[in-house]
């Protein structure tokens, strides 16, 4: 916009918005925008998402706020879904100023109230680390002499007399005491009631069958004939997945922001059933021979706490209940899983039909007819003794990269008898994706050397996110197209590819933002 036009709209009183998108802009990770919104003489400012940058740490660790902004001129933040990449800077935020409301929907407040404190304890254990490593990496040197064997070149520049200079200590982003210290700051709102958060904003939220709460995120700034609408994806899921809802239509927005995680694949169309039938029952064969040593096979699966955990269980209890697949124990161990899982019983109203009418009729949908939940410490141990029968065994992180998970993996994988099932996307360096592409015969856990002989099972079936043909399906709900569509949230691949599809099937204008730039909502 010229600076005549601003002047005329600063004369007229005409209102002007304005969107920084600060984060998630060519990668998929630390979702942040800030928008502006100027009218009579005053300023509404508001983040929508506060993610962690998961991919480059250092990030999280500069300004990320344009120039001149603090985050105590934040009025308020929204929130789209309760994944790290979205909710995890919120507490950094509040350290340093935000003194606002965060909004997100009900179901995600209780979820971060799970994940955040997680997140800050990260921080400080990778602190800790850090600074643990920086001290046994710290060249010994004597005070104001030569160390020997070293040449004048490479003196340390330190005149004797003075003390040696310190490594300077790694600072966590914010520490767990933080991140509780945040939680206060959260407020719960429903699906599909608009409220008024400011004079001149509105928001609703929609279903966008990602995980427990995520929704699609639709504002509206300005007042009269001057508004102007803004259609926030967030992550969005696949129809047709077990418990959630299906995605939710929007009708119209003058721009959209839309995700492109799967901007330039397709899914596979099968039977995810079949699939995980398959894999437990030959699972459950190598199983039920047992060694003579550590007994009867184990099925280890790595899953991630909030969302594809419930989701592989009301899987396993269906699959049970139909008898396709046989009877066993079902441990669930990993403290964060089990609070989500009491999290996702809670929200019995945001259940599908097949879902709900299994909990209406007074049965768990997650549980399985040998179900238990291992919240203690020792009652994990247990789990390493030789099993006594063919058992199943969940647990987070979903990539193997850290929890209890690692214990039990560490038993399991030298046994021929024993299977690990994978059932998502395994990041580049994980353990998950070095067990998967069976890169190894022997790996670390711990730090400790261990042979792989059990048998390693993949699954992409289990997918958080729609592909791009799901994603053009919903846009072509649309009554009419967009001002613009704005796409983030992918690699620079997929965003190509995704802006390609959605020229050419919808007609509608695409843009690909670059980080920190600005765009004018007229």
């Amino acid at each position: 916009m010229s600076h005549n036009e601003q002047a005329r709209r600063q004369r007229t009183g005409q209102p002007r918005i304005r969107l920084h998108v600060l984060g998630a802009a060519g990668g998929v990770t630390g979702s942040l925008n800030l928008f502006e919104y100027f009218e009579d003489g005053k300023v509404t400012r508001f983040i929508l998402d506060c993610g962690l940058h998961q991919e480059n740490e250092s990030i999280n660790h500069s300004n990320r706020l344009p120039a001149g902004i603090t985050w105590a001129d934040i009025n308020f933040m929204i929130v789209s879904h309760a994944h790290i990449d979205h909710s995890g800077f919120v507490p950094k935020a509040v350290k340093e100023g935000f003194k606002g409301v965060v909004y997100t929907h009900e179901a995600t407040k209780d979820l971060v109230e799970i994940l955040l404190p997680d997140s800050g304890y990260l921080q400080e254990d990778h602190a800790r680390r850090a600074n643990k490593r920086a001290r046994r990496e710290r060249p010994r040197r004597t005070e104001g002499k030569q160390s020997k064997g070293r040449s004048k070149s490479h003196r340390h520049p330190q005149k004797a007399g003075q003390p040696v200079r310190e490594v300077p200590k790694v600072q966590p982003l914010y520490t767990e005491g933080d991140a509780r210290a945040s939680l206060k700051y959260f407020k719960g709102l429903k699906y599909d009631r608009d409220y008024q958060l400011a004079d001149g904003v509105s928001v609703r939220f929609t279903d966008a069958c990602h995980i427990l709460g995520a929704a699609v995120v639709t504002l509206t700034i300005g007042k009269g004939a001057k508004k102007r609408t803004f259609c926030f994806t967030g992550n969005i899921g696949q129809n047709g997945v077990p418990i959630l809802r299906d995605l939710k239509p929007v009708l119209q927005a003058d721009y959209v922001m839309s995700e492109s995680t799967y901007g330039n694949k397709l899914h596979e169309k099968r039977d995810r059933l079949a699939v995980l039938a398959d894999i437990i029952n030959r699972a459950h064969e190598r199983a039920s021979k047992p060694h003579p040593k550590y007994g009867y096979g184990v099925i280890v699966i790595p899953a991630f706490a909030i969302g594809r955990v419930q989701t592989v269980l009301f899987d396993l209890r269906k699959l049970m209940e139909q008898r396709r697949i046989p009877e066993m124990p079902v441990f669930l161990d990993s403290p964060m899983a089990i609070k989500s899982t009491a999290v996702h019983r809670k929200y019995r109203d945001l259940y599908n039909p097949e879902t709900k009418k299994v909990a209406d009729a007074g049965r768990d949908p997650f549980a399985t007819p040998r179900y238990a939940e291992c919240k203690e410490r020792s009652q994990s141990e247990l789990l390493d003794q030789p099993a006594k029968e063919p058992t199943i065994i969940i647990g987070s992180s979903g990539m193997a990269s850290g929890g209890r998970i690692l214990q039990h993996l560490e038993k399991r994988l030298p046994g021929k008898q024993n299977t690990v099932l994978f059932v998502g996307y395994q990041g580049t360096g994980t353990l998950g994706q070095n067990l998967v592409n069976q890169k190894s015969n022997v790996i670390r856990v711990h730090g400790e050397p261990v042979n792989v002989n059990a048998a390693i099972e993949f699954m992409s079936d289990y997918s958080g996110h729609a592909d791009y043909g799901q994603i053009l399906s919903w846009m072509s709900k649309f009554q009419c197209k967009p001002l613009n569509t704005l796409l983030v949230h992918g690699e620079p691949e997929a965003l190509q590819a995704f802006k390609a599809q959605i020229e050419k099937q919808l007609g509608w204008t695409v843009t690909i933002p670059k980080n920190r730039q600005v765009f004018e909502l007229v």
